[in-house]
Formats: C-alpha cells, sequence, structure tokens
C-alpha cells in the first residue's frame, strides 16, 4: 500500500467585474422576458438589472458640460487654473 500526499495549490478567485455582472443580468432578465412575459421572476431580474446600471453609472465619471467647453478651449480665462 502506498501513501501519495497530494498538495493542493490554491486556485485564484477570479472576481466577475460590474460590467460583465451586468451584461449577464440584462441577457437573463431578456431571456425570462420572452420565456414568460411578465411575473414575480421578471420583475425582479429587471430590477437586478436596474440596480447594476445605476452602480455602473456612478462608478463612471461623468463629464459636465463645463468640463466639455474647458476641452475644447483650455485657453479660456474661465478654464484656466492657477496654483499659489
Amino acid at each position: 500500500m502506498s501513501l501519495t500526499t497530494t498538495l493542493s495549490i490554491p486556485t485564484p478567485v477570479i472576481q466577475p467585474t460590474l460590467e460583465s455582472r451586468l451584461q449577464v443580468a440584462l441577457e437573463h432578465a431578456r431571456r425570462l422576458s420572452a420565456l414568460y412575459g411578465t411575473g414575480t421572476e421578471v420583475a425582479i431580474a429587471w430590477e437586478t438589472v436596474e440596480e447594476l446600471s445605476t452602480a455602473h453609472r456612478r462608478r463612471v465619471p461623468q463629464s459636465t458640460a463645463f468640463d466639455r467647453y474647458c476641452k475644447a478651449h483650455p485657453d479660456a480665462p474661465e478654464c484656466r487654473i492657477y496654483e499659489d
């Protein structure tokens, strides 16, 4: 009888990105809608999409009209930053 020692090598846990989670949730909600039309499960699936979408929008910096103006006109007096 032979004893063998098995070494366990830890495998890295890959965390899905917010964007990939959003895409999967969107696909799931669309499939449920196609299968069932309406219902509790469909509503929950679309609510999940909305929550992930909101979180995604918060993470992506939104440029303001002023930011776009300053990008187009960097020499404008109101866009110049003066350091002390």
